[in-house]
C-alpha cells in the first residue's frame, strides 16, 4: 500500500541533532511504506533548530511541521498535543508515535505496518524483545514492572513507539489519562492491542537527559492512569490488615482473660499497637477516599479540547 498516508509524531527538547538523523532515516524508508509526513513537537526548546537543514533532510518526505509549545510540558504531554492536533485533521490513514533519539528505529515501521494490515482494528505497539541498558537500569525496570503489576493488576511492557490507525485517534485524545502516560492510556482505553517485538536502536547523538527523578515520575504517571484500580487494591489490603489487627486484639484479650499465660504488661502493649495501626489505616483510607471523590468531581484536562491552548505556533518547514 504505497499510497497510505502516514504521520509520524515525535517530541523534541533541544535534541535537534538527533532529529536530523531521524528525518534522514525516515526519508530513506518512506518510499517503501507510503506517504510519510512528520509532525515535530518542540517541547519548549531553548536552542534554535536549523530549519533550512531540516527542510533539506525532509526532501524524501511529504511534509515537515514543527509545533512550538508555549512552555515545556514534558515528553508525554508533548506527544498528547501532537496527537490532538492530528486528530483535528483529515486525510490521514495512520499515525506513528516515536522518539527522535534513534532508540525507536524507523526501519521497524514497516513491521508495524505489516501487523496493522493483518489487524487493522488494533493499535500496534513495539515491545522491546531485548533491552540494551546497563544492569542497574534493567533491575530498576523489572522492579517498576512488578510494582505496576502489583498496584494495578495490569502488565505494561511497551513504551511510546506505536502505530495508531487514524479512526482510533479521536478515541485516544478524548481520554484525560493520555495527558500523563500514552502507553498506560492505550491499555486503559480497552482498544484492541497487538504487541510486536522489536530491538532497541542506538542513540543518534548526545546523551539522554532522563534521570532517576524523571524515571520515577514517568512510572508514577503510568500508575496514576489506573488510580481507581490502585485505590480498590489498597482498600482490599486495608481490610485484610484490619481483620488481622482485630484478630490479634481478640486473641490477646482471650489469652489475657481466660488463661494464665499472659505476661504482665505485654497484652496492653500488643493491643495498643494494634489500635494505633487500626487508626492509621482508617485515617489513610478515609483520606484517599475523599481524594478519589474530589478527583471525580473535578473537570479533567482533555487534550482534544485543551491541547490548542499550549500551542504557540505551527511552522511548516517542508
Amino acid at each position: 500500500m504505497p499510497n497510505r498516508r502516514i504521520a509520524v509524531v515525535t517530541p523534541v527538547l533541544n535534541d535537534w541533532a538527533s532529529l536530523e538523523h531521524l528525518l534522514a532515516a525516515l526519508g530513506g524508508v518512506a518510499p517503501t511504506i507510503g506517504e510519510v509526513s512528520v509532525l515535530v513537537v518542540d517541547d519548549g526548546s531553548t536552542e534554535a533548530a536549523a530549519t533550512d537543514k531540516l527542510a533539506r533532510l525532509a526532501a524524501g518526505l511529504t511534509g515537515l511541521e514543527i509545533i512550538r509549545l508555549a512552555c515545556n510540558l514534558g515528553h508525554q504531554r508533548a506527544i498528547a498535543v501532537g496527537l490532538a492536533e492530528l486528530a483535528r485533521r483529515d486525510g490521514l490513514d495512520i499515525v506513528v508515535v516515536m522518539d527522535a533519539d534513534g532508540e525507536d528505529r524507523p526501519e521497524d515501521i514497516a513491521a508495524l505496518l505489516r501487523e496493522h494490515e493483518a489487524h487493522p482494528e488494533a493499535i500496534v505497539v513495539a515491545m522491546r524483545a531485548e533491552r540494551s541498558e546497563d544492569r542497574t537500569f534493567k533491575a530498576l525496570y523489572h522492579v517498576y514492572k512488578a510494582v505496576f503489576r502489583a498496584s494495578t493488576g495490569v502488565t505494561i511492557d511497551f513504551g511510546n513507539f506505536c502505530l495508531i490507525p487514524a479512526p482510533l485517534l479521536t478515541r485516544l485524545v478524548a481520554r484525560p489519562e493520555i495527558w500523563n502516560h500514552l502507553a498506560a492510556t492505550v491499555i486503559r482505553s480497552r482498544t484492541p492491542l497487538r504487541r510486536l517485538p522489536t530491538a532497541r536502536g542506538t542513540r543518534y547523538a548526545g546523551r539522554s537527559t532522563m534521570n532517576l527523578v524523571s524515571l520515577v515520575t514517568h512510572g508514577l504517571s503510568g500508575i496514576s492512569v489506573f488510580v481507581s484500580e490502585v485505590f480498590v487494591r489498597f482498600l482490599g489490603l486495608s481490610l485484610v490488615m484490619v481483620a488481622a489487627c482485630v484478630g490479634v486484639i481478640g486473641t490477646v484479650s482471650a489469652i489475657r482473660i481466660f488463661t494464665d499465660l499472659a505476661i504482665p504488661g505485654w497484652a496492653t502493649t500488643v493491643v495498643g499497637i494494634s489500635l494505633v495501626m487500626l487508626l492509621q489505616l482508617f485515617t489513610m483510607t478515609t483520606a484517599l477516599a475523599f481524594v478519589m471523590l474530589s478527583n471525580r468531581m473535578a473537570a479533567p484536562i482533555m487534550p482534544a479540547l485543551h491541547a490548542a491552548y499550549y500551542i504557540r505556533s505551527i511552522d511548516v518547514v517542508a
